[in-house]
């Protein structure tokens, strides 16, 4: 038994076809077919019901499907192991990040560093508009998003970091800050918001608190960069609906965010990670994040 022949094994049962499994591992089908033979002939029983129409699992098919895949799984992770050692590293994170995560994130991570300071920690800040790359592809060991933005897939785990309450956000000293709720006021402003192209969520939340109050607001520019938004606020040229938790401290001698307190005008945040967890620097982390989590 080897690991072709499971790769070849795993890749009929999910397509439940030759054809297909041959091209899913760039091999020609009768090296699939012969392998599945070998297999077969190897553990002593038929995998696959096999006819001309279609391609079953058996019985014993079934009953061996969950043990090649921790096989290739512990292949996987031996592999990841060993080049890890090879490169002379301790250890390598990656984490896709949005900008309302980093409260959160910051106080992971600054445990995570006190316990494993040799791990070097790689971060990207993503657009929360792209989807979640399947696990093959999926370049990070986690992504800190919008829970909505999480796809509902068996290959990840989630959980709930925090809910991030909406806020109108103004220029310091803005008339609104007397009076912010008002929607004949608030119809007058000219609103500066993050584009839905690059936060669909956020994006729809801040027109739904519009909607509900009865105005429709006068949107006179969006930008894909939230410290875009912050900067022309700050400057005067308008007001936004953005998260409490805002990027960008440096800003805060010339912005007010004024907390809305309608119970749905919230953005639920969570992290994702992928279940099978090849890398050892994920799994440590994956500890501290629990730790942190809202259950702690």
């Amino acid at each position: 038994m080897n690991l072709n022949q499971i790769k070849s094994f795993m890749a009929v049962s999910q397509t439940l076809n030759f054809t297909n499994a041959a091209k899913q591992n760039n091999v020609p089908q009768s090296t699939i077919s012969r392998q599945i033979n070998d297999l077969e002939e190897q553990l002593g029983v038929r995998l696959f019901y096999r006819t001309k129409r279609d391609v079953r699992l058996t019985e014993e098919g079934r009953t061996f499907l969950p043990y090649a895949q921790e096989m290739l799984e512990a292949s996987k992770k031996g592999s990841y192991a060993v080049r890890q050692l090879h490169d002379g590293a301790r250890g390598r994170l990656t984490i896709a990040t949005a900008t309302t995560s980093d409260a959160f994130l910051r106080e992971c991570l600054r445990s995570f560093g006190e316990k494993y300071p040799d791990i070097v920690v790689d971060i990207d800040y993503v657009s929360c508009g792209a989807a979640l790359m399947d696990e093959g592809e999926d370049p990070y060991d986690f992504h800190f998003l919008y829970l909505d933005m999480l796809p509902d897939s068996d290959e990840f785990d989630t959980m709930i970091t925090h809910t991030d309450p909406l806020a109108i956000v103004v220029p310091r000293g803005h008339s609104l800050t007397e009076n912010p709720f008002s929607s004949e006021a608030l119809q007058r402003e000219k609103f500066i918001l993050v584009s839905e192209e690059e936060n669909p969520i956020l994006y729809m939340e801040a027109m739904n608190y519009c909607r509900i109050h009865r105005f429709t607001p006068n949107v006179i520019n969006q930008f894909s960069d939230i410290r875009a938004v912050l900067l022309s606020v700050s400057a005067g040229l308008g007001i936004s609906i953005l998260p409490v938790r805002l990027p960008g401290e440096k800003l805060d001698d010339f912005l007010q965010v004024i907390p809305i307190e309608d119970l749905d005008a919230s953005i639920t945040c969570a992290a994702a990670w992928k279940r099978s967890l090849l890398n050892p620097a994920a799994s440590l982390f994956l500890s501290v994040l629990k730790e942190k989590g809202p259950d702690r």
